[in-house]
């Protein structure tokens, strides 16, 4: 009944989802492929365009928390009608910046709108799925991000280089052309999903119960640790907060600044080539999530299999920096892309295993709250990445002491998730040892 009822669920409610997260993902990091163009027209300085990155996640960790409640009080259908008009708005008001104030506004409103969908959605997969399949679940939403670069590189490279019929510019063209596919899935989720399993016509009376049943039971374990001033002085949270702020550093900061990466490989002069080259260090991202998520839910073991991403990502970095570039480098930033991909896609398989939300090693539900601080924790690493990345660049004058230093988070990142686990972190009031 479980994989019949993981399949049933993968159809009618994660592809949906991995589809809006697809939308979602092109429409926050489309401007990577732009960056030329835009530092061009825009006037626009490496650090100018790392902190105009970094804006989108300042507004993302400001809004997250109270957007996740918006989604509680709301539910899932209005929400997202209300979050995905934001983000097409957005899209329109980047297709028009004059200068790093617009660009900044545009970034900020953009922040602001999604800010809640990441965590929303861990959470509202959670309520959906079983211990047993969440790691695939996870993977399988969380896979729409690096399938948003891996088709979007060479599209996104496509648009860069065609004469649009408006007569605009043509990373312009490019923003206004993404922008739309927001509105049109904002009122499509209205009239398609549900807040509870019961709701769901789909599922039979058993398998709404069961789904109803795991998420009531978790409720009430967990219901003593939703105090701010219990979850603050719980290791477990911290260290997992920890964890993905070193991994999300090296992600973002290599999601926005990849094409230019790739470009100074010289290995391409034309805008498609570029952003189909930039696209092969996410068809790893995408391997390693899919893969590593697979493999740890055939095990049951969650950690070794998050630090080995993160360690094979860090280490990819490291011998990256010593060759010279070309297509060695290329490669190698593959493989930094599929350990960055086995980290994310098992990763939020730790928390629960720590035992946040149940016992320990039971993979309960963990209270949204948490999800919510976790991943403002990520957030973080989006505001620090991204700029620390542009601001050494613009001092440098090369991309290897930020590529160096993400290394070492990816490094630390795998550190942490060994040690944790060899502290028996998995119960707040064990002693280290």
């Amino acid at each position: 009944m479980t994989e019949a009822l993981y399949r049933k669920t993968a159809l009618r409610l994660l592809l949906p989802i991995a589809i809006i997260t697809f939308v979602n993902a092109l429409d926050r990091m489309n401007i990577s492929f732009a960056a030329a163009q835009m530092m061009r027209d825009a006037n626009l300085t490496p650090t100018t365009f790392g902190t105009g990155v970094s804006a989108f996640f300042v507004a993302y960790l400001l809004f997250q928390y109270p957007h996740t409640m918006l989604l509680r009080r709301i539910g899932i259908r209005f929400w997202l009608l209300l979050s995905m008009t934001l983000w097409g708005i957005s899209g329109l008001m980047m297709s028009r910046v004059q200068d790093a104030q617009d660009f900044y506004h545009a970034r900020f409103l953009l922040g602001a709108a999604e800010a809640g969908f990441a965590p929303g959605m861990t959470w509202y997969i959670s309520r959906w799925t079983l211990p047993a399949t969440r790691a695939r679940a996870m993977a399988f939403a969380l896979a729409a991000v690096p399938v948003a670069l891996v088709l979007g590189g060479p599209l996104c490279g496509w648009l860069l280089g065609l004469s649009n019929p408006m007569g605009m510019a043509e990373w312009r063209f490019m923003f206004l052309v993404s922008a739309i596919p927001n509105f049109l899935f904002a009122v499509i989720a209205v009239f398609w999903f549900v807040d509870r399993p019961s709701e769901a016509r789909w599922l039979t009376v058993e398998e709404a119960a069961r789904l109803e049943a795991q998420d009531t039971g978790a409720s009430k374990v967990r219901r003593p640790r939703m105090a701010l001033a219990t979850a603050l002085q719980d290791r477990r949270i911290w260290l997992s907060a920890m964890v993905w702020f070193l991994v999300m550093t090296g992600a973002y900061a290599l999601v926005f600044w990849l094409p230019q990466i790739v470009r100074q490989l010289q290995l391409a002069d034309r805008e498609f080539l570029i952003g189909t080259l930039s696209a092969l260090p996410q068809a790893g991202l995408l391997a390693g999530l899919l893969l590593n998520a697979r493999h740890s839910d055939r095990s049951g073991e969650r950690f070794a299999h998050t630090a080995f991403g993160a360690g094979l990502a860090g280490v990819a970095l490291i011998v990256a920096l010593l060759l010279p570039a070309g297509t060695g480098v290329l490669a190698l930033l593959v493989v930094a892309g599929f350990g960055l991909g086995a980290a994310q896609g098992v990763f939020w398989t730790v928390p629960p295993a720590l035992g946040i939300g149940g016992e320990a090693g039971s993979v309960g539900v963990v209270p949204v709250g948490v999800v919510t601080g976790i991943n403002m924790a990520g957030t973080a690493g989006g505001i620090v990445g991204p700029w620390m990345l542009g601001w050494l660049l613009e001092r440098s004058g090369n991309h290897a002491p930020g590529i160096g230093l993400l290394a070492g988070c990816l490094l630390f990142a795998a550190v942490i998730l060994l040690l944790g686990r060899r502290w028996n972190l998995a119960t707040p009031g064990a002693r280290n040892g």
